[in-house]
């Protein structure tokens, strides 16, 4: 009789990196695979980049997804493409244009353009921003941090500018196509021309005043990185912050508290014996 796994997590529609290795590591592997002028396994990877075999083979996948490298013959074998052989040779004149041709290799992603189509109108927090991805990609929680890892994929390589208090801006040097849509912004001209704008609700009617939030300057100086995350959580959260985000961001924010919570239930309970 066939078994069947309980729990097994639903995978994700659309190409994820993985979690298990950190962003700027899979750079490192991606850029030597591109690099590799013969066929080259995770191992030989390992050599060159100094990450272990076994974390380089977990990148493969979402570097071959995306066209810069192709199955060679052979187990576990791989060589570059003639667009991953493109991306060396930017690499190699200077590692901004290498980072430029590798965003121009993934301008036609399903990513770049969900991102891009949510950051249209302005920043958003990274919070909704994953939220969004994880729609998009239809992963669950299991699966969010390698959403986490796409995104900062997307600002290593220069497609997201962070901005102050947790916002991502698209940039606007990146090559990915404008949506078709047209921009609200140049409608609405009595809207602050910082203010966050969701651009999923197409059928919202027009923005109203804001309040702005409380500016960063009202908060005393913190000396530690401690002392930052306190300046953070101690103030309570008005009803004028929470009208600048959008309705991902709340849907995310949500989420968030209502883990927060259950871990700080368990925190507080009584001790285990």
């Amino acid at each position: 009789m066939t078994s069947i796994r309980r729990n097994t997590p639903a995978l994700a529609t659309k190409p994820l990196p993985t979690d298990r290795v950190l962003a700027h590591e899979q750079l490192a592997i991606t850029r030597a695979s591109c690099a590799a002028k013969d066929i080259f396994t995770a191992s030989d990877l390992g050599q060159v980049t100094g990450v272990p075999a076994r974390r380089c083979g977990l990148v493969m996948a979402f570097v071959r997804a995306y066209g810069l490298i192709e199955q060679a013959p052979g187990r576990s074998a791989y060589r570059p493409t003639e667009a991953g052989k493109k991306v060396a040779q930017a690499w190699e004149a200077s590692e901004e244009k290498g980072l430029r041709a590798l965003s121009e290799a993934w301008q036609k992603s399903w990513f770049a353009r969900g991102t891009s189509h949510r950051l249209a109108q302005g920043p958003a927090l990274r919070i909704g921003l994953v939220s969004k991805l994880m729609r998009l990609s239809q992963a669950d929680e299991a699966q969010h941090r390698k959403v986490e890892i796409l995104v900062d994929l997307m600002v290593s390589v220069g497609m997201l500018r962070p901005e102050d208090g947790g916002y991502l801006r698209w940039n606007e040097d990146a090559t990915i196509p404008k949506p078709r849509t047209p921009s609200r912004a140049e409608a609405a001209d009595s809207s602050p021309a910082d203010a966050p704008v969701d651009p999923s609700d197409e059928n919202a009617a027009p923005a109203v005043s804001v309040p702005r939030p409380r500016p960063s300057a009202d908060m005393p100086a913190s000396g530690t990185a401690h002392e930052d995350l306190i300046r953070l959580l101690s103030p309570p959260i008005l009803l004028a912050d929470l009208a600048r985000l959008s309705a991902e961001d709340m849907v995310a924010l949500h989420g968030h508290l209502r883990g927060l919570a259950a871990i700080l239930a368990k925190l507080r309970g009584s001790p285990m014996t």
